[in-house]
């Protein structure tokens, strides 16, 4: 029985049966969608936001006021925002010399080491500062030369004075 069909009968039927299936799911499931896509009325209508009333326009007293930027912060227009000029920092090298420091310290605490060692003398010392201080000269004359010079009083196994850590730096 199923040979008197030819394939084109048989999707044609198939055709027919989804096109009226669908008809009938579309009427009853999306029937007030389709009154509107034929109805005359074709402007959508505005969305109703409730919360429009509740909370308020900007810049308007609400029950529990506008709100409060943290205190140092302003709002300020795109054509207000304004950055000033590079000024000449003192502290320029500050960066270069606060890596150099650490430097410095180990290789005074090598130094300390080695004269403790070998008994060293204060000769010794700066004939051995004499290469620490001609490798970082930038620390001459700086903050961080007072320091250093306060970390060698403290650390040197004999009495240095201000006026011969001074030289050393030279």
């Amino acid at each position: 029985m199923l040979q008197q069909f030819t394939w084109q009968q048989f999707l044609l039927v198939a055709l027919l049966l989804a096109v009226a299936w669908y008809a009938v799911v579309i009427l009853l499931y999306y029937r007030n969608g389709v009154k509107k896509l034929f109805s005359r009325q074709r402007q959508p209508e505005p969305l109703r936001r409730e919360w429009d009333e509740e909370i308020g326009q900007p810049g308007e007293e609400t029950l529990m006021g506008s709100t409060r930027q943290p205190e140092g912060v302003s709002s300020v227009a795109m054509d207000e925002l304004r950055f000033s000029a590079k000024e000449e920092d003192p502290d320029a090298g500050r960066d270069i010399r606060l890596g150099e420091v650490p430097d410095v310290l180990e290789e005074l605490k090598t130094i300390f080491r080695i004269l403790e060692k070998e008994d060293g003398t204060k000769e010794d010392f700066i004939s051995l500062f004499a290469l620490v201080s001609a490798r970082y000269p930038q620390i001459k004359g700086t903050p961080s030369q007072q320091a250093l010079n306060g970390y060698i009083r403290e650390h040197v196994l004999f009495p240095v004075s201000d006026e011969e850590l001074d030289r050393l730096w030279e």
